[in-house]
């Protein structure tokens, strides 16, 4: 089973998200965009693990305390950068988001799950290169939303995920729900 942890997008940012998909898309046939309802932040990539481990995983998740995070969805790029862009991201302001996926990331070790070699880097990915890179002209076409604002929202939960593969794209279930705590 594929799993990973995420911060879902509330309707409002997922729709002007898909708006600048649809603006967007006619410029590029070299992109494969994200479906709308597949938008959301990972905090956490976990990959292939037996069916058993979802209990500790679960456990490992649920004993992590975080308070709500204020989210400010804004500014678009690419991975990695305007010269060879492989995947097309919004950017984000959550100044306390990486404290909480790194003290993730921590718990799971623990439990035997791989830590991140990379530093975490909140984003949205918009849209991944369908072939070797994303072309020239969506990069010019999104220059415009470098500094856009989307929208900001309260994420006050976070959600352990099971990711399908298929060949029309991946096709996600959430499996557990992690509140976060206010005080």
């Amino acid at each position: 089973m594929r799993l990973f942890i995420a911060i879902e997008l509330p309707d409002e940012i997922r729709k002007a998200l898909s708006d600048l998909q649809k603006e967007l898309g006619p410029v590029t046939d070299t992109a494969r965009w994200v479906k709308p309802e597949s938008i959301h932040i990972t905090l956490k990539f976990i990959g292939e693990v037996a069916e058993p481990k979802i209990e500790e995983i679960d456990l490992a998740a649920g004993a992590v305390s975080w308070k709500p995070i204020t989210v400010t969805v804004k500014n678009v790029g690419f991975f990695p950068g305007n010269l060879s862009p492989r995947v097309f991201w919004a950017g984000m302001e959550a100044p306390s988001m990486e404290g909480l996926a790194e003290a993730l990331d921590t718990r799971l070790e623990r439990i035997g799950v791989e830590k991140e070699q990379r530093a975490f880097r909140g984003h949205i990915t918009l849209a991944r290169s369908r072939e070797s890179r994303i072309d020239s002209a969506l990069v010019t076409a999104a220059a415009r939303y470098e500094t856009h604002e989307f929208g900001s929202f309260i994420a006050d939960r976070f959600f352990l995920i099971q990711s399908t593969l298929r060949p029309e794209g991946a096709v996600y279930k959430k499996l557990k729900e992690y509140p976060l705590a206010r005080s």
